[in-house]
């Protein structure tokens, strides 16, 4: 079985249980099997549909929210949660709120490494490398740990405004990484792709 979630930057792929990701500034692979995927990047799924046989899994779900425009891959990755807060950390950060098997709203951050690229937009002498490692419980003392502390105790304190005390799923990139600032936290970097599975299941493709 092969999957695919095509994003704004990447292709990510889940093929017979290993998870790979091709930018898709490239020509992706061709795969002699049927692919079944969801997307945000029209012009990175007709690329793949131009050598590939694709399903496409968003037209084979029932989800509940009053929110509008809300992204497939958003929703695939709120798709198995019923009760709880859904943060995807990737290019930017989503954080979604479901209760009772109904998506309630969400917020949409800049990604960690967009804040880097942010900082250097503004000068050439705020081009740092975040710090990971800053202490967030103290002042800061020189400017790559005070671009650090803002960057991610920003980031850290809306998640735990918006999630209360409800167990919270992360997936993406920095997923783990923001995950360990949680006590309530659970990390699953096949969030998505265990959606798609279950669709897939349910609509016995």
């Amino acid at each position: 079985m092969i999957l695919c979630d095509i994003g704004n930057s990447f292709y990510h792929f889940y093929k017979d249980g290993e998870i790979f990701k091709e930018s898709v500034d490239k020509t992706p692979q061709l795969f002699n099997k049927k692919i079944y995927y969801i997307s945000v990047n029209n012009s990175a799924t007709l690329k793949l549909k131009e050598s590939n046989n694709l399903i496409d899994l968003s037209k084979r779900i029932n989800f509940n929210t009053s929110y509008n425009g809300l992204g497939i891959d958003r929703v695939f990755a709120c798709l198995n949660i019923s009760n709880g807060v859904v943060v995807d950390a990737g290019s930017a950060i989503t954080i979604d709120v479901m209760q009772n098997s109904t998506h309630l709203g969400g917020s949409i951050l800049l990604g960690l490494l967009s804040h880097k690229k942010n900082y250097n937009s503004i000068s050439n002498k705020l081009n740092f490398d975040l710090n990971r490692e800053v202490n967030l419980n103290k002042l800061p003392q020189n400017t790559i740990d005070a671009l650090s502390y803002a960057s991610l105790k920003s980031t850290i304190l809306i998640i735990k405004d918006i999630s209360k005390d409800n167990k919270i799923y992360f997936t993406g990139g920095d997923g783990q990484f923001l995950s360990k600032f949680f006590i309530n936290s659970i990390y699953d970097k096949n969030l998505i792709f265990n959606s798609m599975i279950r669709v897939i299941k349910d609509n016995k493709l």
